[in-house]
């Protein structure tokens, strides 16, 4: 049997300044202070902590972030993950899990698409769409092939936890929580405490005795 070592990265660490010439061998970025990045930046993996903001592009396979980040050019990363304050502007992501705060000034391409806590979005288009509500989340526009919402009932908050949405579309959605002008889906759950003025409907569609829908539409494919 040979023991085949596995090449470490090659790691760059930075605590404070502006950095516009990062070495062009670094695969890895550690930022552990307060650091803005003047440059586009294509690395394998950006660690966030602290106070960091990005002002171009940013490639990643992965990005973590638990501190306070803003990207404010496109972004285009495989999977992150955020358990801290992240605002982005637009972008592709593949993956992301979030259990801080998220933003998205933009609009946002994702395949999956997993939070627990709070975002706030301009746009939203995925394949999966789950989140676990620990306070009141702003979506305009949400667009997935899944969707699911729901309270996150292992966080004490006394933030009333809701989603409100302009706009939501899908294939299969089950929402609760949820106050919506426009809901539109082949199969739709409406669950405890949704508020949802039109509901369009192509299969079927259910609503709780706890929610209130003012209008119903069928619609054909």
């Amino acid at each position: 049997m040979t023991n085949e070592r596995i090449p470490k990265l090659r790691s760059l660490t930075f605590t404070s300044g502006n950095i516009k010439n990062l070495a062009t061998d670094c695969e890895q970025l550690n930022i552990r202070g307060s650091v803005a990045l003047h440059q586009e930046v294509r690395l394998k993996e950006i660690s966030t902590h602290g106070h960091s903001s990005f002002h171009f592009l940013v490639s990643a396979h992965i990005f973590k972030n638990t501190g306070a980040c803003v990207i404010k050019g496109f972004c285009e990363i495989d999977e992150l993950t955020n358990a801290g304050d992240l605002k982005l502007s637009y972008g592709k992501i593949t993956k992301i899990n979030s259990s801080g705060k998220l933003t998205i000034e933009q609009s946002l391409q994702v395949k999956q698409f997993h939070v627990i806590g709070i975002i706030k979005a301009k746009e939203i288009q995925a394949a999966q769409f789950h989140l676990k509500l620990s306070g009141r989340s702003d979506i305009e526009q949400l667009i997935a092939d899944e969707i699911c919402v729901e309270k996150n009932n292992l966080s004490i908050s006394l933030l009333k936890k809701n989603l409100i949405c302009k706009s939501i579309k899908g294939k299969s959605v089950h929402l609760s929580n949820t106050t919506a002008e426009i809901v539109e889906a082949d199969i739709v759950t409406v669950g405890d405490n949704c508020i949802i003025h039109t509901l369009y409907y192509t299969e079927s569609y259910s609503i709780s005795l706890n929610a209130k829908v003012q209008h119903i539409r069928s619609k054909k494919k």
